[in-house]
């Protein structure tokens, strides 16, 4: 099949999305499909140089002269254009985070006419929004933290009043941990704050759950095996995830029977409440009584040499080259 995969793009996760989409590509390569690469935010010019150490990207292929002279920003839908004229199979979506993972690029394959991987754009908008998100758990009757939504910088705190600490603060729509904090006392949370609403207009003040870190994979209907998550420092931070060595993974985690098995039912649920379709993976939190909190369900969850789909899809018999193959087919399954 000829398939192009989507990476890099301008969100606050474009290296981990180069890094998973080198994978991708080097894998689907080996897999005997042609493969295209293309980074929706580049223009002619930053494409031709990428082609130059890699022929995979589309360098040459991309028109000399422009047909739309947009602003860089609009770049991603003229890249979408240019998919389209290359009449690929599938688009492999390995962009995280941003318009690549919010629902902006699904729209606009499925506008193109153009099968892609992943779940579709409402889910992909639904759990990119970690408040909307908690909405369609809490009225499914899913555990998840609660939490307290500032809709912008100015907005009132007195709601913060006689909140308990220690709390997360987050921004409503970012992945890996970017602008996320712990917050221990009460003098450091305008601090947090402030810093998480430099990612997004909406900030979520949630309430931090002690216990294990848990996250649980879907993959063609199919939960893999839970994995534990064992940080360095205590945060599943962006240096613990991307960064070798910085934490250790129990695969699968060592929990009992039971709670596995509730564990993966409600990620499941929680992964069908929002839509999602293909694959997905559902972050957690296990307290000290073995009940677990949905935290959110990542639409795109990362393919590198650190990420935890591919990790808990091993644990399960499936290999990488499998594993990759099989997303292709779920994406394609849609289209049927």
């Amino acid at each position: 099949m000829k398939i192009v995969v989507l990476m890099g793009g301008d969100s606050t996760e474009r290296e981990v999305s180069l890094v998973s989409g080198d994978q991708v590509a080097k894998t689907l390569i080996e897999n005997g499909h042609e493969v295209i690469k293309i980074d929706p935010t580049a223009t002619h010019d930053e494409q031709t140089e990428l082609n130059k150490t890699d022929i995979h990207w589309i360098g040459l292929d991309y028109p000399v002269k422009d047909a739309l002279p947009l602003h860089r920003s609009s770049l991603y839908l003229k890249n979408i254009m240019l998919v389209r004229r290359l009449r690929p199979d599938i688009v492999f979506n390995a962009l995280h985070g941003g318009k690549g993972e919010n629902g902006v690029v699904q729209g606009m394959l499925y506008a193109a006419e153009i099968p892609y991987t992943g779940s579709d754009m409402l889910a992909s908008a639904i759990a990119m929004q970690k408040d909307i998100s908690k909405m369609f758990f809490r009225q499914h009757n899913i555990p998840t933290p609660r939490a307290i939504v500032l809709e912008r910088p100015d907005s009132s705190r007195k709601k913060l009043k006689h909140i308990r600490f220690p709390q997360v603060v987050k921004p409503a729509d970012q992945g890996s941990t970017v602008g996320l904090h712990i917050v221990k006392r009460k003098e450091e949370l305008d601090a947090a704050i402030d810093d998480a609403f430099q990612f997004n207009s909406k900030v979520l003040v949630e309430e931090y759950i002690p216990g294990k870190e848990i996250t649980v994979s879907i993959i063609r209907q199919r939960t893999l095996p839970v994995i534990e998550i064992i940080p360095e420092h205590g945060l599943y931070d962006y240096e613990c995830k991307y960064k070798e060595g910085m934490s250790q993974y129990e695969v699968p985690a060592k929990l009992k029977d039971d709670v596995t098995r509730l564990v993966q039912n409600i990620a499941y649920k929680a992964h069908l409440v929002l839509g999602c379709t293909g694959y997905s993976r559902v972050d957690m939190r296990l307290n000290e009584q073995n009940e677990p909190y949905v935290l959110e369900v990542n639409t795109l969850p990362g393919m590198t040499g650190t990420s935890l789909v591919p990790k808990a899809a091993k644990a399960a018999g499936i290999n990488f080259n499998s594993l990759i193959e099989i997303i292709v087919e779920e994406g394609l399954k849609r289209e049927e």
